[in-house]
């Protein structure tokens, strides 16, 4: 399975615990494992009507978040569970203070793969004013808010999110799969970073946490 640098890792032989990570917003970000041999478009095409593999969920390097700075972090691990259609996400999300309102931004990073170069990083991004962490929960990522709510309910829809530890347990990523605000995405090996910070300073990162997903054509039914 393949690690920041595209490598075959640990996380291939085993289920891997991943420091901050989270797939809780995805969005982010996290996603239905397809059968390989099902008939599919050339994934030679550039881009399209996609699909989510999940990889891996791995910590950010070390130093990504501003030394005593941590407000978000989330440790688990995504699982490849035979008896259900797509991988599932444990793990815990540990807030040390209240998120509230105007408080802490969110932005991604989107780095792809490439076979010859490695990573190319800056991809893709999504940051800026408009990234205010309760403007995104309540609008793109307001669906996969709901899915973790109900996975538990302690976990609140929208903002203030009350500091605390907050335990998932078998949360399914289909969410990422129903995802509509891009229908259409290029197809490849990518990397997403999802950085937190303060809106005062931008540059006081308060968590971050990274995964590593395949893009692949979306199979349509027949």
């Amino acid at each position: 399975m393949p690690g920041r640098d595209g490598r075959a890792g640990p996380a291939a032989r085993s289920i891997r615990k991943a420091a901050p990570a989270l797939a809780v917003l995805v969005c982010v970000l996290p996603a239905a494992v397809l059968a390989l041999t099902t008939p599919r478009p050339s994934i030679n095409s550039y881009a399209g009507p996609f699909n989510i593999m999940f990889r891996e969920a791995s910590p950010c390097p070390e130093g990504t978040v501003t030394p005593g700075a941590l407000v978000v972090n989330l440790t688990g691990s995504i699982q490849h569970v035979r008896s259900v259609k797509y991988p599932v996400y444990n793990g815990q999300l540990l807030l040390t203070r209240d998120v509230v309102e105007g408080e802490f931004g969110v932005k991604v990073n989107i780095a792809k793969w490439d076979n010859v170069a490695g990573w190319k990083e800056n991809f893709f991004r999504m940051d800026g004013n408009g990234g205010e962490y309760c403007k995104v929960v309540a609008t793109i990522a307001k669906d996969a808010a709901s899915e973790i709510s109900r996975n538990n309910p302690k976990y609140p829809k929208n903002c203030p999110f009350p500091k605390g530890t907050y335990h998932f347990r078998n949360l399914s990523t289909e969410l990422v799969q129903r995802y509509e605000h891009f229908p259409v995405f290029p197809y490849g090996r990518f990397r997403g970073d999802i950085l937190f910070y303060e809106m005062k300073s931008k540059k006081k990162i308060v968590g971050c946490f990274s995964g590593v997903s395949d893009i692949v054509p979306k199979i349509k039914k027949s």
